[in-house]
């Protein structure tokens, strides 16, 4: 009870205002109310646009970032065997010929070692067990 004397008098107390003046405050108010609502809708569509803008950027590099096509990468194979070809140093008749001998020359040198590796383990075996009679 004493908080309802107490808002009567503070009531009374205060002065009174005309009623145009409320009505102005009020249109005010609207106004600033619209105002306001404009303005939010205003952020809200820039908030809007920058999400857009940001979506678009990272689909854009993931774009950029995704794995190329089989034919794309293909084509790229390609492309660098043959710069890889280009930069490759040939060598001359002369030399291509005794690289040639030198390879068939350590070939029949290593088909003799290991023919002559078989040929002493597998006697030796036979010696050891003396399975031939």
């Amino acid at each position: 009870m004493a908080n309802k004397k107490h808002k009567k008098k503070a009531q009374q107390n205060k002065p009174q205002t005309a009623p145009a003046s409320q009505a102005s405050t009020a249109k005010s108010s609207r106004e600033d109310a619209k105002a306001e609502k404009k303005n939010l809708a205003a952020e809200r569509k820039k908030a809007e646009a920058e999400a857009k803008a940001k979506a678009a950027k990272a689909k854009e590099k993931a774009k950029k970032n995704a794995k190329p096509g089989i034919f794309t990468r293909v084509k790229n194979y390609f492309a660098s065997v043959r710069t890889e070809m280009r930069r490759v140093t040939w060598p001359s008749k002369k030399d291509l010929v005794n690289f040639s001998v030198a390879v068939c020359v350590s070939l029949v040198v290593v088909g003799i070692a290991i023919a002559a590796l078989d040929f002493i383990i597998g006697e030796g075996l036979f010696f050891v067990s003396g399975l031939r009679s």
